[in-house]
C-alpha cells in the first residue's frame, strides 16, 4: 500500500522539483530492540525504509541506501559511512556529503513533513539562514551540535 495519496504525491514532487542538487537517503537499521508497548506489531526498520524508499521514487534527484550497523543482523561491510545514535535513522546527505543531519525514529504522519522538508531543504545550494545567523555561527570557536525534537501535539 502506497504511503502517498495521489494529490499528496502530486505535492511531494513539486517539491522535490526545485531541487537543485542531489540529496542521498541513508537509512540506518541498528541493534534489535525490545518492542515498545502499545506499537502492536510495527517493524520500525521496515517501515522507515519503505518510506524513505517510496520518496526517493518521487524524485530523480533523491536517492536512498540501506547500512546495517554493527550488531543489527546484517554485514558490517559498508556500514558507518555516517555515525547513528539511535535507529532506526535516517541521514541526510546534501550533494552526498555527510553534513551530520539526521532524523532518528520512524518518519509517519505529520514527523513525514519534517523529513520532507530536511530534503528540500539540503537540495539548495545555500543555506536560507539569515546572513547575521550565518556570521554568528562562522565565529564559533568550537563544534556545536543541536538536537531539534519536532511533534505536533
Amino acid at each position: 500500500m502506497p504511503i502517498f495519496r495521489p494529490e499528496d504525491e502530486a505535492r511531494v514532487r513539486g517539491l522535490f522539483d526545485t531541487l537543485e542538487r542531489p540529496v542521498e537517503l541513508v537509512v540506518a537499521h541498528g541493534p534489535q530492540e525490545t518492542p515498545v508497548l502499545g506499537a502492536r506489531e510495527i517493524d520500525f526498520a521496515a517501515e522507515t525504509e519503505r518510506v524513505v524508499t517510496e520518496l526517493a521514487a518521487l524524485s530523480d534527484r533523491v536517492t536512498c541506501r540501506v547500512e546495517n550497523e554493527p550488531g543489527a543482523g546484517g554485514s558490517a561491510a559498508g556500514a558507518a559511512s555516517c555515525r547513528f545514535e539511535r535507529f532506526p535513522a535516517i541521514a541526510v546527505l546534501p550533494g552526498g556529503r555527510d553534513v551530520g543531519l539526521r532524523y532518528y525514529g520512524l518518519p509517519w504522519g505529520y514527523e513525514l513533513g519534517s523529513l520532507i522538508g530536511a530534503v528540500v531543504e539540503a537540495g539548495r545550494p545555500e543555506s536560507t539562514l539569515r546572513p547575521e545567523s550565518l556570521e554568528r555561527l562562522g565565529a564559533l570557536d568550537h563544534d556545536l551540535a543541536i538536537d531539534v525534537f519536532v511533534t505536533p501535539t
